[in-house]
């Protein structure tokens, strides 16, 4: 039987790798920026202390919005935050305008980091489909690559491998961990009329799967492709600050 790894132990592992030299550095700014505010508040330094903390944290936001006026001629939500900053600064709202423009630094940082930690979800996913697979024949067994898979071809999967196809199980029993698919921990019995899908484990027994799909065709496939559409969409709640930024 396969032993799977503790999820939260691998997603604990993945923020980490995630964790940059560049993200490190965004870490001291935003604890900086937040650091100075207080430390003006209480009196405890200068105005001018103050200005530098605007400026570091300011700093990206102004490079990724003069950027995309530059290259797209689109104002987006970095140059909006800019203008508000500063005005709440010069307007006399100094603590208050280096607080808006912490939580906005904290906010990019936590976006930025899921968008990466999606990506390489994405990937593993991707990377950890079957790439072969056992063909059962007139004339015995054989390996090929998924590629040359054809719709009805029986496949075999046997006790810790990958179903590499959707499809309907023909022949033998077994029990099918479906997490990837449906996100259920139990496994599911399996036999002659199952159906079974791409990306699933069979944790016992041995099954035959007459190919129904593949490819990008399968079920596996067809989710990988919504969790990518899905994270390059923006957010309705960015949309609408985009569009007020450039209405300013």
């Amino acid at each position: 039987m396969a032993v799977e790894a503790d999820p939260r132990g691998a997603s604990g592992g993945l923020s980490m790798a995630l964790m940059t030299r560049e993200r490190w550095v965004e870490v001291v700014r935003i604890l900086g920026c937040g650091l100075v505010a207080i430390l003006y508040w209480r009196g405890l330094v200068t105005l001018p202390w103050l200005w530098g903390a605007v400026a570091a944290g300011l700093y990206p936001l102004v490079v990724t919005g003069v950027s995309d006026l530059v290259r797209r001629r689109k104002i987006g939500t970095e140059i909006f935050v800019t203008i508000a900053t500063l005005v709440a600064v010069l307007g006399g709202e100094a603590v208050a305008g280096v607080v808006l423009l912490v939580i906005i630094l904290i906010a990019e940082f936590i976006a930025g980091l899921n968008t990466d930690r999606a990506r390489a979800s994405i990937k593993s996913l991707i990377g950890s489909a079957p790439r072969t697979a056992l063909v059962r024949e007139a004339g015995g067994e054989r390996i090929v690559a998924v590629d040359e898979l054809a719709p009805g071809d029986v496949v075999l999967a046997r006790t810790g491998e990958k179903i590499p196809v959707d499809g309907v199980v023909v022949g033998g029993q077994g029990t099918v961990n479906e997490a990837p698919i449906t996100g259920e921990s139990l496994p599911k019995d399996k036999g002659a009329g199952s159906p079974v899908f791409a990306g699933t484990v069979v944790e016992s027994g041995a099954l035959d799967i007459r190919t129904e799909r593949l490819g990008r065709d399968t079920t596996f496939s067809r989710i990988i492709a919504l969790v990518e559409s899905a994270e390059s969409e923006q957010a309705p709640i960015q949309k609408l600050a985009d569009k007020v930024a450039a209405w300013l």
